[in-house]
């Protein structure tokens, strides 16, 4: 009866309402999420790439690099496709295929970034994921919801059962309602928040029933107020360390961001460095294409050659010696169509060699009954770029340095954290306690423990500073170390542009060069095989004319491909390679892990008459010979000047 009474009471009625919003709103919290006090996040601004040469009415095509989720855990080639015999190129099936339409391919086929070089075998660790940009932001240590999460509200409750006296503090931290004894049951509920600026705030209350100490049921709330003066206030250093940042040991929010920026940074290198393989590897395929081609036109001309060295013998018109010769040459070329179809040597430049290698870059089976033939036709224009503009381009938006860029801003973030914890820890104190009435048969000490308020001012730090000292020196010579790798990037970036830029005008001045020899090389075989023909020549001239005439065409064919390579290596160096395809990197949302890039159609995909300049052999001359004539006057198109954009 006594214990109803006092239950009744308006006062512990009103400790217990408490009590129970208390309890309401950790549930709304737990429900709903509750942030209010969570610091703002800084979401870094996703940088999205605008194609730089495309036409404004064409289709964008939105590709989700890499969308398998789960992979097949073993690949398998299929049994009714064995690798093709090279006797066997005939009967498979072509598979015509645009530069645009590989690329495609290989962003859609790469859950894993594949490289030229297979790294992903050797070094698997090392390989390139589209998931890395999302491992990095969910890493429940380092990654920015971490950061965040040591802002998060905290909820303490508990319930005892005292078999014997003892003294216990609260449940808040710093002991907002201090110490009594244990009563004979106590339930705690408490709420903890630490703010972006360093402040500490601490809510709760207890309540239960000690017929000894306060003569029966009994309620009591309170609060804490800890606000950082010196060392941990304000909300750059917050974001910057972390609330548990120390010494040497950063994990805030904007460190945190600055990590996962990388990890994206990262996937657009290998996505740049995919797309460079690729135009590459396509570039090699149409050579090879274009090597068979020739050699088969050799084939068939040694052939014919064969045959009428036959005939002439027959007719008893020639030497046996000349049909001998003819057919080791016949063979001979025989021989380098099947080199030619499969590849030999250390580099290996075969359509079956180089099929695969593209293959594999696209993650195609590397047999299916098809055989993959380029559509594309080389550039051939005269392409000139803007050196200022190139340079500006390649040090603002080079990849690489941007990495850079971010892990020096990372290190001067971290100096100034560094310089903050080294200041001594001054904090403002606040708290308060308050009992939920007054029970009629409490103790003094029970009430006493339960009533009253604190303010005042509390001060620590370790004489000497060595930890924080040794830290900020760190800290400085980390700035220094990148700033100076800075330093050196942009130089090497500025060499490689100049190198790029030499080779660039160098390839397109050897296939002026190249297209003249193959010319006369081409003249020079149809007079000796007239003249042969004729009775007017030996056949050995005939063979030395094909063999110099197959040796010039091959040439410019790798000249062209060379020229292409060059082109894609500047767009690399001045870091436009994903415009200048036609790719651009679009936001990554919440819902959708993986890298998301828009294709427009790229330069490749350009009109013929556009990437290409009719060459025209220089003016014969009686005297000397004459140089090459400068590009501007070869054909009727100028040359094509390349801005910042394209």
């Amino acid at each position: 009866m006594h214990a109803t009474r006092l239950f009744r009471r308006p006062q512990i009625r009103g400790a217990w309402r408490i009590l129970g919003t208390l309890a309401a709103v950790v549930a709304v919290a737990q429900a709903g999420g509750c942030h209010f006090l969570s610091p703002a996040k800084v979401s870094p601004e996703p940088e999205t790439v605008e194609a730089g040469i495309s036409d404004a009415s064409h289709v964008v095509q939105t590709i989700h690099v890499g969308e398998v989720i789960a992979p097949p855990d073993s690949f398998a080639e299929s049994a009714d496709h064995p690798p093709p015999r090279v006797r066997d190129i005939a009967t498979l099936t072509p598979w015509p295929m645009s530069l645009d339409e590989a690329v495609r391919t290989a962003l859609e086929n790469s859950p894993v970034i594949r490289d030229a070089g297979g790294m992903v075998v050797a070094v698997p660790e090392a390989a390139r994921t589209v998931l890395d940009p999302a491992l990095r932001s969910t890493d429940p240590n380092f990654g920015p919801e971490a950061a965040l999460a040591a802002y998060d509200t905290q909820l303490e409750s508990g319930f005892f059962w005292n078999g014997g006296g003892g003294a216990i503090t609260s449940a808040f931290s710093g002991g907002a309602l201090g110490n009594f004894s244990q009563p004979t049951t106590m339930a705690k509920l408490g709420l903890g928040k630490r703010l972006v600026t360093g402040t500490h705030i601490g809510l709760g209350g207890v309540g239960g029933y000690d017929e000894s100490l306060a003569g029966g049921p009994y309620a009591a709330f309170g609060g804490e107020l800890r606000q950082p003066l010196m060392r941990g206030a304000g909300t750059e250093v917050n974001r910057i360390a972390g609330a548990l940042g120390a010494p040497g040991v950063y994990r805030g929010l904007w460190i945190a961001q600055i990590d996962a920026d990388k990890a994206q940074l990262e996937v657009e290198q290998a996505i740049r460095d995919l797309v460079r393989d690729v135009s590459f590897a396509y570039w090699e395929l149409h050579f090879a294409y274009r090597n068979y081609e020739t050699c088969r036109l050799t084939l068939e001309t040694t052939r014919q050659t064969w045959q009428r060295e036959q005939r002439r013998v027959a007719e008893q018109a020639g030497r046996p010696d000349d049909e001998i010769l003819a057919k080791q040459q016949y063979y001979a070329a025989d021989a380098a169509v099947q080199n030619a179809i499969s590849g030999t040597g250390p580099t290996a430049t075969g359509i079956y060699n180089m099929e695969t290698k593209f293959r594999l870059l696209l993650a195609l089976p590397t047999s299916d009954g098809r055989l993959i033939r380029p559509t594309d036709k080389p550039l051939s224009a005269d392409f000139r770029f803007d050196w200022n503009e190139s340079l500006q381009l390649a040090q603002s938006r080079r990849v690489e340095l941007r990495k850079q860029e971010a892990t020096l801003e990372q290190r001067q973030l971290e100096l100034k954290a560094a310089r903050n914890l080294r200041k001594p820890q001054f904090d403002a104190v606040a708290s308060f306690r308050q009992l939920g009435g007054e029970p009629d048969q409490s103790t003094a000490t029970f009430s006493q423990a339960l009533n009253g308020w604190q303010l005042g001012l509390e001060y620590r730090q370790a004489l000497g500073f060595r930890r924080e000292n040794a830290a900020i020196r760190h800290a400085e010579l980390r700035v220094s170390r990148d700033q100076a790798v800075l330093h050196e990037a942009r130089r090497q970036v500025a060499a490689e542009l100049r190198t790029v830029f030499t080779e660039l005008d160098r390839a397109y001045g050897v296939t002026q060069s190249l297209a003249v020899s193959r010319d006369a090389a081409k003249s020079r075989l149809q007079a000796e095989v007239e003249r042969h023909a004729a009775g007017e020549t030996q056949i050995e001239r005939v063979f030395e004319a094909q063999h110099l005439a197959t040796q010039a065409e091959t040439a410019f064919e790798r000249s062209l491909v060379d020229y292409n390579h060059a082109f894609v290596k500047v767009h690399v160096v001045r870091s436009s390679l994903l415009e200048v395809m036609g790719i651009g990197l679009a936001e990554r949302s919440a819902a959708h892990e993986y890298v998301s890039a828009e294709q427009r159609p790229s330069v490749f995909a350009l009109p013929t008459e556009v990437n290409s300049v009719p060459i025209e052999a220089p003016p014969a001359s009686e005297e000397v010979i004459p140089a090459p004539v400068p590009s501007e006057t070869k054909g009727d198109k100028p040359p094509i000047l390349i801005s910042p954009s394209g």
